[in-house]
């Protein structure tokens, strides 16, 4: 696994991958197929190591698997002295809309004209998913969209989407300060630790401590806030004309008992897209399933992929 932050859409973004390197040429026999994981929010990819190792291990052919995070959502460490600009430059480069148009561009700056793209989107990512599919530059190289915990309408309805209106983003400021005295006062080793113990009571894994450490970073955690916000705003009814064009490329699935999608969002897309392939967990898994079941997820994942490879 490689990781490395690359510049796109005027921001320095993290990406990772499993198998080939983003900016390393394919071979003459290379698969010719890409799978790009868009996640959720927050958009650190570390958060994504173990669900990409999963998938790829289910895959047959050399086809990597890379997670491109969102702009922002990584600050750069300061050894290496770059800038990313600052939140004057909110709407060209971090907004929701940003965010789309930053993903447009690392297709199209990565990806090669001859590859078939498998989109994975988790959570926010999915929305994302449907508004590249609106791209005719882009909508031509998608061979398929799996849509996992999809939050692609009525966000600020759903029960955790009241929960962040009414308090979250009340006392987000509040927050964003205190993870600026942790991480300003006690050293990374400590902060580490720190975050382990509390991980052991909310559910937080060993393996996603530098995760954290890099959502915690005080202006990456007030760019995650106020990305949530326009979500809440601007995520409203889904987009059913691109959901009804692509069904043939869309796999959904939803959570039996998720806060962001609840069971009646799974209901009404069944309802309004009988053809469409949307599946319910059947095995518990959360909406961030990243912390926990990201083996499994994976290898579900992995192993569509890897039948519609075989075709």
């Amino acid at each position: 696994m490689r990781r490395s932050m690359v510049n796109c859409n005027q921001v320095q973004t993290q990406v990772i991958s499993e198998g080939r390197w983003i900016e390393e040429d394919p071979l003459p026999h290379s698969s010719k197929h890409v799978v790009l994981v868009i996640p959720g929010n927050p958009g650190v990819p570390r958060f994504y190591e173990g669900f990409i190792k999963s998938l790829n291990s289910r895959l047959t052919l050399d086809t990597p698997v890379w997670v491109v995070g969102h702009a922002g959502h990584v600050q750069p460490p300061d050894n290496l002295e770059i800038a990313i600009p600052g939140n004057d430059k909110w709407a060209e480069c971090y907004s929701l809309t940003a965010q789309i148009q930053h993903k447009v561009e690392f297709i199209k700056k990565y990806v090669p004209e001859d590859t078939q793209l498998h989109l994975i989107g988790h959570s926010i990512g999915a929305w994302f998913v449907l508004n590249l599919l609106k791209n005719h530059d882009i909508s031509g190289r998608i061979r398929r969209c799996y849509m996992l915990f999809p939050t692609v309408e009525y966000m600020a309805e759903s029960p955790n989407g009241k929960f962040f209106c009414g308090c979250v983003s009340r006392i987000a400021p509040v927050l964003t300060f205190l993870s600026w005295i942790f991480t300003g006062i006690f050293p990374v080793s400590l902060q580490s630790l720190l975050i382990r113990i509390f991980g052991l009571f909310y559910g937080i894994p060993a393996r996603s401590v530098k995760a954290v450490q890099d959502l915690l970073n005080p202006k990456v955690l007030d760019r995650v806030f106020k990305l949530a916000r326009e979500e809440m705003k601007y995520v409203k009814e889904a987009d059913h004309e691109t959901i009804s064009k692509y069904t043939d490329k869309l796999w959904f699935y939803y959570g039996a008992s998720d806060g962001w999608t609840p069971v009646k969002y799974y209901k009404d897309m069944v309802s309004k897209h009988p053809d469409l392939n949307v599946q319910l967990c059947q095995r518990g898994f959360q909406h961030s399933f990243v912390l926990k079941d990201d083996m499994d997820m994976g290898h579900i994942v992995g192993d569509l992929i890897n039948e519609d490879l075989k075709h």
